[in-house]
């Protein structure tokens, strides 16, 4: 974690100068230009980390998802051309150290049609992720295991980072929760991070409709995330109002065949303690739900079998992969960890901004056969 946190310092602090720089130079070189571009940079970034993080709203009209169509934008310009910039600048050093500065490359990289290409691509940049956070398909994983007989399957959605109202808006919960009922899953796995404080009451409505109509012969099961604590509802109690199974650091019988084993989320509702279960079944299938995957060689060690996660988003942002992967046992897709099959979902929505590429959404189905 203090590598994580370090790296994050030292990113906003390349942000910070490089978005400023890169405002400056779009404009020409008259002082006034260059002070309307730094207020100009104030306060979008203001209002930008101010939507990111600000309060609930009553609904997720179009009002907001305009708000949030241009905060999303306006981040995507102000990190990544603050990278272009600082790129460019690193070429132009070395082009003058090898006296090459009055090169084609150094000449483009200084002209003003290179940092309107910049601005351009950047806005594309953010559109196309904002579209892409809002196509959620479903991708399936198989893992094979000798505690089944031969050919028998279950099948698990796993559902993770909804993070209703900026993920998924209150008009699309309806539509998510059909494609998750398509699947003709045995049973529906809530890993997490369902909620977060930008949810609104129209989107936590929506969802406590929803869930009732989950059709799974198995059940529905939720376990915490790092942000349900944060919303004006309860998760947990949300949760078992409508129906789904809550569990807390504890273990359930899903079939004589197969144990559900809860994990609460260990950056928020533990204090960071980690609870490892020393009464796993050896002669059953051990499923892992836990929203972030970490620790997870100490469940495997346990008896786990199978884990099953999100909290990394996949790489919602481009070029992050190397700052998720640091902090996390894994960061998406199907991998292993002392013969534990590790399912990291890259979700169905994110955190911050209606945002997410590389990376699609995902309902994770995974499926469990024996062989």
């Amino acid at each position: 974690m203090p590598f994580f946190f370090s790296m994050v310092v030292v990113l906003m602090l390349l942000f910070l100068t490089g978005t400023a720089t890169f405002y400056i130079k779009l404009f020409p070189r008259k002082r006034i230009c260059r002070i309307m571009a730094v207020a100009a940079m104030v306060l979008v970034n203001i209002g930008t980390v101010y939507f990111m993080v600000g309060g609930m709203s009553d609904t997720d009209g179009f009002l907001y998802r305009l708000c949030m169509l241009l905060a999303t934008i306006c981040f995507i310009i102000n990190i990544y051309g603050a990278i272009f910039y600082l790129v460019s600048l690193l070429i132009r050093l070395v082009c003058r150290i090898v006296k090459k500065r009055e090169s084609k490359v150094s000449t483009f990289l200084r002209g003003k049609y290179y940092r309107f290409w910049v601005l351009g691509f950047t806005v594309l940049l953010g559109i196309a992720g904002y579209i892409n956070m809002s196509i959620v398909n479903v991708y399936d994983y198989e893992v094979y295991t000798d505690k089944l007989q031969t050919g028998k399957e279950y099948s698990f959605a796993v559902i993770t980072d909804m993070h209703l109202s900026t993920g998924i808006y209150a008009n699309r919960v309806g539509d998510l929760f059909e494609k998750i009922n398509d699947t003709g899953c045995d049973a529906v796995l809530f890993v997490g991070d369902i909620a977060d404080n930008k949810t609104s009451k129209g989107a936590y409505d929506a969802l406590k409709e929803a869930l009732p109509t989950i059709k799974a012969p198995l059940g529905a099961f939720y376990v915490d995330g790092n942000h349900d604590g944060s919303g004006s509802e309860n998760m947990r109690v949300l949760m078992r109002e409508c129906g789904v199974i809550v569990l807390s650091d504890e273990k359930y019988e899903l079939t004589g065949e197969i144990t559900l084993y809860g994990r609460n989320d260990p950056r928020s509702f533990r204090g960071g303690r980690l609870i490892v279960p020393d009464d796993l079944p050896e002669d059953k299938y051990n499923l892992i739900m836990t929203h972030q995957p970490v620790d997870l060689a100490d469940f495997a060690a346990a008896g786990g079998n199978l884990s099953v996660s999100g909290h990394t988003h996949g790489e919602q942002f481009p070029l992050m992969y190397p700052i998720i992967a640091a902090s996390n046992d894994a960061v998406m897709g199907h991998s292993e960890v002392n013969g534990m099959d590790l399912i990291v979902s890259r979700g169905v929505g994110g955190w911050g901004l209606h945002f997410s590429l590389p990376s699609p959404k995902e309902i994770a189905l995974v499926h469990v056969i024996g062989k």
